[in-house]
């Protein structure tokens, strides 16, 4: 195979303190914020602005973040006994992992529980592999008989996660929420499209491309596993989503579904990902797994994820502003390669 160097662009920009105070503060008259280019879509950049780092937020007083961790939907606590039965599946139940159907779905999608009542955290790092394991082999045969049910239909499935009240999750427990939908959302459109246009120039997929170029760098985490079911984790250099991003994929797998070891291997991954963010002081999080058409093959493209830390301890600003919602600009307080750095020492 022929090996393509990506070419990671950036632009530096000079910023002034005005405030005395703020000179005061950091100790020096002025900083720097890159803007990086994303290496396949050309059109996004996202914002490294590190000296954002040194604003001190308010801390919120416990019995407020004792507010934010206290379960707001009681079926969670027992979902084999609350929960509604799907007419196709009725319920799905792997050990702790049981998956049923959304109450308030926006599109055709199931929630699938995570861990069991009798040993959950409020803390990610505690969730187990297996636990994991579980929820991804349970959500796998969620889509399969979906796709079973409607042999002549199609459906991009996706694997997603909203973890505490900041990432917009209405429960404590840690869940996936499973769509299956008729098109493919928007971000994962544009992306699949530069992925065949990155094929058909260089004759290779850019996922993997990209990941060879990162390998061993200072933005880059590790792997797990070999051959086809090898996962690679980078903190990217152009975060897509937001804050802490970190990105994984396949080496070879273009779709769900995904063969078992390739899900272990996800999945101790997350687990090793989650005792990084733990020691970086992240509690909530979004985290996303995409694929392409279910139970097909494409050349050009890769199943991956992206996960991204949300705020927890500063409530008095969000973390979503004009930038993110009305440009659709990342702007990135802690460099990728500090995050990369921090998540390394757990592989």
């Amino acid at each position: 195979m022929e090996k393509i160097t990506l070419k990671l662009e950036k632009i530096t920009i000079p910023i002034k303190q005005i405030l005395p105070a703020a000179i005061k503060d950091l100790g020096k008259d002025e900083y720097q914020t890159e803007i990086r280019l994303h290496p396949l879509l050309k059109w996004f950049w996202a914002a490294i602005s590190t000296a954002r780092a040194d604003y001190k937020p308010y801390i919120i007083p416990k019995d407020l973040e004792q507010e934010i961790m206290t379960p707001r939907v009681h079926y969670f606590t027992d979902p084999i006994k609350y929960t509604p039965r799907d007419p196709i599946y009725n319920q799905l139940q792997i050990n702790d992992a049981v998956c049923f159907p959304n109450l308030w779905s926006w599109a055709q999608m199931a929630i699938c529980r995570i861990t069991g009542s009798k040993e959950e955290s409020i803390f990610l790092k505690d969730i187990k592999i297996n636990q994991f394991f579980d929820a991804f082999r349970c959500v796998q045969n969620y889509f399969q008989i979906q796709s079973d049910s409607k042999p002549n239909e199609t459906f991009y499935p996706t694997i997603n996660m909203n973890y505490l009240r900041p990432s917009a999750s209405s429960v404590v427990h840690p869940h996936f929420q499973v769509l299956n939908l008729p098109i493919t959302p928007p971000l994962l459109a544009l992306i699949l499209q530069e992925c065949k246009k990155y094929h058909q120039k260089y004759h290779h997929d850019f996922f993997n491309a990209y990941m060879e170029h990162e390998r061993d760098g200072p933005r880059w985490v590790g792997e797990i596993g070999t051959g086809d079911d090898c996962i690679s984790w980078v903190s990217p250099w152009a975060p897509l989503a937001g804050t802490d991003e970190v990105l994984f994929k396949s080496s070879s797998h273009s779709a769900f579904p995904l063969p078992e070891r390739t899900w272990q291997n996800i999945a101790e991954g997350l687990h090793k990902i989650f005792i990084g963010y733990h020691e970086l002081g992240v509690r909530s999080v979004n985290m996303i797994i995409c694929s392409d058409i279910f139970n097909t093959e494409n050349k050009s493209f890769r199943v991956f994820g992206m996960i991204w830390s949300r705020p927890l301890k500063n409530l008095d600003i969000s973390d979503h502003g004009f930038a993110e919602l009305g440009y659709k600009i990342t702007l990135t307080f802690r460099a990728p390669e500090m995050v990369a750095e921090t998540l390394r020492k757990h592989w």
